[in-house]
């Protein structure tokens, strides 16, 4: 039962007290039939005993008391209700009389044993001059009425089943209409559960259906609001966060820029300053400690905020680091393909589709052995779209991804983006889609 649809049990209860009410039904006109039979056969036979009564004083003074008995065979005809046996105590053999008709049809035994009544018949012993001639058998013949009753039952049947099978397609197709805003109900909530928040029931007729549209509705309108604040809450942390680089980074070149140009004058000034061959060495490792921490400091200047991002077109920041990697690194052919005229997206979203490129570019390097690496920066109405494609030996399955990839997808998630990462052996594609969002 718990497998039926909504229809099918509907449809199933109808059925049932249908069919309930047909077999109530057909036990009472059995037993009304049963009755009618009974009571016609009774009708039958005291017409067949008066009809008897009749004819015997009719012929007692038309022939003579010997062929009396002979000839009640040929007079009688007997009603179709009953039959009319002769019996003639002179002869072993018993005789009919001529019966009214015969039915043209007859009915099964199950049914006749149905509404038959119990057998009875009547003998009327035919006395001449107080001389027993012989007996008259009436008996109760139901099989016409019962054939009668048959026909009237298979023409009242089928005429119920026909009308309970065009109420059952009548019920089923209202159910079904009626039950359409359900579907539609359920078509909305699966849209909700894959992220389609924009999705509404509507207004609905049904005045029991009418509520649960306007709460899915305002669940859909909760649940897009949330969304909204959730990404906007997002922007925020990304904005912050890029913020507390760019303060680093400010930082770390407004300090250790001056502190290590400082280094470097005092050690060159210890160098001048003698001529002691140990002094001059150590000036000169002083020197190159402060090359040392003065290239790291620019690799974190580059890692924290890539100068270019935000001051120059972003196509030409992309190209630029592409060009300058395929130049670093002659023997890949890396290639960069940007659309004429695109439009610049918000400083996260430039900053990120960099860290993308970055990122995508430096792995095909380190840990695909690619030769060849394609990078695309495309857009539809509501995406930024970057691909990175290499042709290098691609990701064993069940690789675990890097910590730079980890938490470019964790920034990408932030910005309510998605990245999709396709691997085998023909090489490794890494698609990223971002929301395109006004500028400020």
């Amino acid at each position: 039962m718990s497998r039926l649809t909504l229809t099918q049990r509907i449809l199933g209860v109808i059925l049932v007290i249908q069919l309930a009410l047909l077999v109530a039904l057909a036990a009472a006109s059995l037993r009304n039939l049963r009755a009618e039979v009974g009571a016609e056969l009774a009708a039958g036979v005291d017409t067949a005993r008066s009809l008897v009564l009749a004819t015997i004083g009719t012929l007692q003074t038309a022939v003579p008391p010997d062929r009396l008995m002979a000839t009640l065979p040929e007079r009688l005809i007997a009603p179709g209700d009953a039959t009319i046996t002769i019996l003639d105590a002179r002869e072993p053999v018993a005789r009919q009389a001529q019966a009214a008709g015969t039915s043209p049809q007859s009915a099964p035994a199950w049914f006749a044993r149905l509404i038959a009544p119990e057998p009875q018949e009547t003998r009327l012993p035919v006395v001449i001059d107080q001389r027993m001639l012989g007996f008259v058998i009436i008996a109760p013949d139901a099989s016409a009425l019962i054939a009668s009753a048959w026909g009237d039952i298979r023409r009242i049947v089928g005429l119920t089943a026909m009308a309970a099978l065009l109420q059952g397609l009548l019920i089923l197709w209202l159910t079904r209409r009626a039950l359409h805003p359900v579907e539609t109900i359920s078509a909305r909530l699966t849209e909700l559960t894959q992220s389609q928040l924009d999705a509404r029931v509507g207004p609905l007729p049904q005045p029991d259906l009418a509520p649960i549209s306007r709460r899915v509705d305002q669940l859909a309108e909760a649940l897009e609001q949330a969304r909204t604040e959730r990404e906007r809450l997002q922007r925020q942390v990304v904005a912050r966060a890029d913020q507390e680089r760019k303060s680093i980074a400010r930082d770390l070149h407004d300090e250790m820029g001056p502190c290590l140009f400082g280094l470097r004058v005092e050690a060159e000034a210890l160098r001048n300053s003698s001529d002691a061959p140990q002094i001059r060495d150590h000036a000169d490792a002083i020197t190159a400690i402060a090359d040392q921490i003065s290239r790291v400091n620019r690799a974190l200047l580059d890692d924290l905020r890539p100068v270019p991002v935000g001051q120059l077109p972003l196509a030409t920041v992309l190209t630029g680091h592409v060009e300058d990697l395929a130049t670093r690194f002659p023997g890949h052919d890396i290639r960069m393909a940007v659309p004429p005229g695109i439009e610049e997206p918000d400083e996260a979203t430039a900053l990120t589709l960099f860290r993308i490129l970055q990122e995508g570019i430096t792995n095909a390097l380190r840990h695909a052995d690619a030769r060849a690496i394609r990078v695309t920066l495309a857009t539809d109405p509501a995406h930024w779209i970057m691909t990175v494609q290499d042709d290098g030996k691609g990701m064993a399955p069940g690789t675990a991804q890097g910590t730079g990839l980890s938490g470019m997808g964790e920034r990408i998630a932030l910005l309510a983006g998605r990245l999709d990462i396709r691997s085998d052996r023909t090489g490794t594609t890494l698609i990223a889609q971002l929301p395109r969002k006004p500028r400020p």
